[in-house]
């Protein structure tokens, strides 16, 4: 009997530990599309597949980089731009899945818009009126990648005009008090200005084809060694709070006010839509990345030099995500068999 005592409490003690939550902190930003990490964690989604999950914020992509490095968390969600930067000069941080992308594409830019007024003399569909123009934007970051993609696009230069850095919240300030003729910004900010600048005109959106820059989930190559099932638990979660965005845009955008701060709902609620929800890692991630970013990055010397995508990308824990849990995909198009990695 007393065997059997010993036996239960052994069972019941090797339980609990298995129970235990693994910590696990996520940097993220005042960005709408960063909304997964906020519904992983007010929904219990974190909670549900074994983390104790905290969210540290940041300005920037360029700032949460530096604490990436430096040990304030060990995942990042943010733009692909500071990343590929960052790896060129050194930096031992890896992709492992999208914060927001389209798997069957290798083209993304939707989550950018170029916005000004009719005083800024930019005419909607004609980029050729950049020209001569004050551009404000967060230099270093997806925006300018985006707005350097487009005037390529139009065989323009960012010579050709004035790029003015301006924090991405005071975009819609600078834009209504005639600092600059047009904005480049990613959401929120770019629907909070053209929904809250009197007169605003959206330039473009989207619509770079030469342009790819999927949102990144991010850690270092000393975390994947060090906590594997960490990474494996937080993929999973990070894909089941995905879907449930998907699928539930108006109950997210609440969820995103209560962490982004200055925003209106009917604003969130249109923001929110501006991008695709998808983590999945395909062959369009390493092509888009080799045929477009990346020559992009190191011929305007944002990059320090080229690298293979493939060498940056460790997609092992999407797959993992993929193999035992399917379901959080389901709502979403197939990858073609001659895409999947």
């Amino acid at each position: 009997m007393l065997k059997k005592l010993i036996a239960a409490f052994a069972l019941l003690g090797a339980t609990a530990a298995t129970a235990q939550p693994l910590e696990i902190k996520v940097g993220a930003a005042y960005a709408t599309d960063h909304a997964a990490a906020f519904i992983g964690v007010e929904r219990g989604i974190f909670a549900k597949h074994g983390l104790d999950a905290k969210i540290v914020m940041y300005q920037t992509g360029v700032e949460m980089i530096n604490g990436l490095i430096a040990n304030a968390q060990d995942v990042n969600i943010m733009g692909s731009i500071p990343f590929l930067a960052g790896v060129s000069r050194g930096q031992p941080i890896v992709l492992i899945g999208h914060l927001h992308g389209d798997a069957l594409s290798m083209s993304y830019s939707q989550n950018n818009a170029i916005i000004t007024t009719p005083q800024g003399g930019v005419r909607k569909d004609d980029l050729q009126t950049l020209r001569g123009k004050k551009i404000g934007l967060a230099r270093g970051t997806g925006a300018e990648g985006y707005l350097l993609g487009i005037l390529a696009q139009a065989g323009l230069k960012d010579s050709d005009m004035t790029l003015v850095n301006i924090r991405p919240a005071d975009t819609p300030t600078a834009l209504r008090q005639g600092d600059v003729h047009a904005v480049a910004a990613w959401e929120p900010w770019a629907t909070v200005t053209a929904l809250r600048t009197p007169g605003a005109v959206e330039v473009i959106r989207g619509n770079c084809d030469s342009c790819y820059d999927p949102g990144s989930i991010l850690t270092t190559r000393a975390t994947i060694a060090q906590k594997p099932e960490q990474l494996r638990r937080f993929m999973a979660a990070f894909a089941e709070a995905h879907q449930w965005l998907r699928l539930n845009y108006d109950a997210a955008a609440e969820i995103n006010m209560r962490w982004i701060t200055g925003i209106d709902m009917d604003v969130m609620k249109v923001a929110i839509r501006n991008s695709l929800y998808d983590l999945r890692v395909t062959k369009n991630t390493l092509d888009g990345y080799d045929t477009k970013t990346i020559p992009a990055l190191v011929a305007d010397k944002r990059m320090a030099r080229s690298l293979p995508a493939a060498s940056v990308v460790d997609a092992q824990f999407y797959k993992h995500v993929e193999a035992t849990a399917p379901q959080f995909f389901s709502d979403l198009k197939p990858v073609p068999a001659d895409r999947r990695l």
